[in-house]
């Protein structure tokens, strides 16, 4: 099955979803596209301290909770980043064949050392240690080749009607948010079931 992930690397249900897509990708036969679009592109790349309110401290017990449900270790950061450069490195990590190691090693810089995932330097060390090839990745962000890439990631979302990330969609029927690994095992079977009627 033909699995579309819309994500951001600053949105821990996108951390989360993405643990959950790939433990069930085990379970079935999923291929899984990933489109990495930007949802606060007014966010500084130097990041701000997220101040601490009821509603912000309600927020971190419902990530923890929902982490706990399978076993996710996940340290909300305390501080929110723009994630431009690390959605455009992991475009050039697709063409270099070391997509999935970028992009969970970018979610565990970000959500498990509170590093940020917005400065240039933090991100050439990421995907240095993912494999990818220092200087060619330098210069792929200094020319913004990825640039358009994620332009068009975002376009096409707008057209599916993706109305924010995580959403997942298993062929054409989406799922909006993070949901359960029982729900979306079961939305997966649902989906191949109605794909051989």
């Amino acid at each position: 099955m033909n699995v579309t992930v819309y994500y951001d690397y600053i949105c821990p249900f996108c951390y989360l979803g993405t643990k959950r897509i790939l433990e069930l990708s085990k379970e079935f036969d999923l291929t899984i596209d990933w489109k990495g679009i930007e949802i606060h592109p007014e966010f500084s790349p130097q990041g701000k301290k997220r101040t601490k309110t009821l509603k912000s401290q309600s927020f971190a017990e419902t990530i923890r909770e929902m982490a706990k449900e399978d076993n996710i270790e996940i340290k909300l950061p305390g501080f929110a980043t723009n994630s431009r450069l690390s959605l455009e490195a992991s475009e050039f990590a697709k063409i270099k064949g070391r997509f999935l190691e970028f992009h969970a090693a970018v979610y565990e810089a970000y959500f498990l050392e509170g590093r940020n995932i917005g400065d240039i330097e933090i991100v050439l060390n990421i995907g240095e240690n993912a494999g990818l090839d220092k200087s060619e990745l330098a210069l792929c962000l200094d020319k913004r080749t990825m640039f358009d890439k994620i332009a068009e990631n975002k376009k096409e979302a707008q057209d599916n009607l993706v109305l924010g990330v995580p959403t997942f969609m298993f062929g054409s029927f989406p799922v909006h948010g993070n949901q359960s690994m029982q729900t979306m095992r079961h939305i997966i079977k649902r989906t191949l079931q109605i794909s051989q009627d």
